[in-house]
């Protein structure tokens, strides 16, 4: 085994606050952009019916097809951490830190994320 892995065994459990820490704030930012295209994209609105309907147009190919999976997975994500991190304030898990975020908000967060992206992938990007 290298040096390396030996050093991430060792702290592994020390750094999963962190860790969510970050991929709360990164989640955070990512759903905020999205919120500003939303914004923008709801604005062309008083530009009329046909400059709104342009604007959606943009939205229909594969890529944002599989931005909009990409948002799932962030929207859940951040849920689920947050639920982690309203439950730590509350002194409620304190010495499960570590599996309540790999096991929780990851873990559960993956299958919610599969529940909703593989239908979604099916239905828009692939066109079965």
């Amino acid at each position: 085994m290298s040096a390396f892995a030996v050093q991430v065994r060792k702290y592994r459990d020390q750094f999963s606050g962190m860790a969510a820490h970050v991929i709360q704030r990164a989640t955070g930012l990512l759903l905020l952009g999205y919120l500003f295209l939303h914004v923008h994209t709801i604005r062309q609105l008083r530009d009329g019916p046909a400059a709104f309907n342009a604007a959606l147009a943009e939205f229909h190919s594969p890529f944002f097809k599989l931005l909009e999976i990409a948002l799932l997975g962030t929207v859940v994500l951040h849920a689920l951490n947050g639920v982690r991190i309203t439950l730590l304030d509350l002194s409620i898990g304190h010495d499960r830190q570590h599996r309540m975020f790999w096991g929780y908000a990851v873990g559960a967060g993956a299958i919610v994320f599969l529940a909703g992206a593989i239908p979604m992938f099916l239905n828009s990007v692939w066109k079965r």
